[in-house]
């Protein structure tokens, strides 16, 4: 079968297949059976997640409030009570995650095969050597209301205007608390105070987005979205994957191919993976390649790296790698480094932050330009490769079997293929 067979069979015979859901299951003996028709030995991992969709929402709206309340307290005057309001809501971002794993009761299945041996048996072989894996998230989303896109496209503008309020606002909380304490510089209270309301101007949208959709998505009613792209497209292309090594095997390294579940809730599946057994496998010879929303776009997208305030880059020449194959098939390719001014995350994204340098992902989809705002915040931020792309078909009714361009499709598959075939040439070289 082709990949784009595969997808049709996919999206024809189990559908959607959101997190918790019939689909779900549907989706998981699929990809079993799938495998063990290739004569893979195949495992079920089990994970817990999120199930309530009113977490998410309910989160941001609380995070707002804590914010509200304390910029309220720096335009009262009481900027040491603001502070303390901000330290505990950045102290709760950052346990967010722990939070979340000890919120997460709901129980799902990763799905995990590989071309020699399963999984569980490598993590545990104290003398394994080089592998790949090559992964993409099973489950589908829900669908955005048909005016979110406009929104969507207004927000890319604003967005980065608030995140320059907000580098704003941290001046006049600085120059504020400097001028009350230390009688000296006493003249920056009345100085700042220009500042902080030229902050408040450029927070003002966030101000509004955060509450109007977290209120909406309370209350709203939701329909599933097709998923074709997103993600049957890399669900397709890594089964197709396991296809092809299976026909003609490497002989160098180990493959292993694994489907993630409810990444569109919070990578639940990939991150719990990456948590029980990132300490038993070799961040130098270990390579993830995850393949998201592949079906449509032109350009396809390198991740190169992510974070702000922590950054964690791609290995150099991992990315320079994956670009050299593409150009030889003919095809484009733009860098991406995750940050407020590109958005979205996927499955790769809880490797990096483990410090795996070996670990990237690919996204083809549309280029966007960026806006003015965005680029002055990446400017001023130093964020690299700060692009931005087009994804308003995902995520809606709109994402269906039509919109998939099988040459896409394939040159993708043939993509990921050359990268994982020319690893195990260099292992065979070294």
């Amino acid at each position: 079968m082709t990949t784009f067979e595969i997808l049709r069979s996919l999206q024809t015979e189990v559908g959607t297949r959101r997190a918790g859901t019939d689909g779900e299951r549907r989706a998981q003996d699929w990809l079993r059976v799938k495998c063990e028709q290739l004569g893979l030995p195949v495992e079920m991992d089990e994970f817990t997640f999120i199930g309530s969709e009113k977490y998410r929402p309910l989160m941001t709206l609380v995070m707002f409030l804590m914010m509200a309340v304390a910029v309220g307290f720096f335009i009262a005057g009481q900027p040491l009570t603001g502070m303390g309001i901000f330290l505990v809501y950045f102290l709760i971002m950052n346990f967010r995650r722990k939070l979340e794993l000890r919120l997460a009761t709901t129980r799902s299945e990763n799905v995990i095969a590989g071309l020699k041996r399963p999984i569980s048996e490598f993590v545990a072989d104290d003398k394994k050597g080089t592998a790949v894996l090559v992964c993409a998230h099973y489950d589908t989303p829900r669908n955005f209301p048909a005016w979110f896109p406009k929104v969507r496209d207004a927000f890319r503008v604003l967005s980065p205007l608030s995140s320059l309020g907000v580098l704003l606002f941290g001046v006049f909380i600085a120059l504020n608390i400097i001028g009350r304490l230390m009688p000296p510089f006493g003249f920056l209270v009345p100085v700042s105070s220009w500042l902080g309301w030229l902050a408040l101007l450029f927070i003002l949208p966030l101000f509004i987005g955060m509450p109007f959709f977290s209120i909406y998505n309370l209350v709203s009613q939701k329909t599933d979205s097709p998923g074709t792209d997103d993600n049957g497209s890399g669900t397709s292309v890594v089964m197709d994957l396991a296809q092809r090594f299976q026909q003609k095997p490497v002989d160098n390294i180990e493959v292993f191919f694994a489907w993630w579940g409810a990444e569109e809730l919070g990578l639940f599946g990939s991150r719990q993976f990456v948590r029980r057994f990132h300490n038993k496998l070799n961040k130098e010879n270990f390579h993830i390649l995850n393949i998201d929303c592949v079906g449509v776009g032109e350009y396809l997208t390198v991740h190169a790296g992510q974070g702000v305030w922590k950054r964690r880059s791609t290995d150099p020449e991992t990315v320079a790698r994956i670009e050299k194959l593409a150009a030889s098939l003919g095809i484009k390719t733009i860098r991406s480094w995750e940050s407020p001014i590109s958005g979205g995350s996927s499955d790769h994204a809880e490797w990096v932050d483990r410090g795996y340098r070996h670990a990237t992902s690919l996204i083809r989809e549309g280029y966007r330009p960026l806006s003015l705002p965005a680029r002055i915040y990446a400017w001023i931020m130093r964020i690299p490769y700060a692009n931005q792309l087009e994804l308003n078909h995902i995520h809606s009714p709109a994402d269906t079997l039509d919109g998939i361009k099988p040459d896409i499709l394939h040159g993708t598959a043939d993509l990921a293929e050359s990268y994982i075939r020319e690893i195990d040439a260099g292992v065979k070289a070294g």
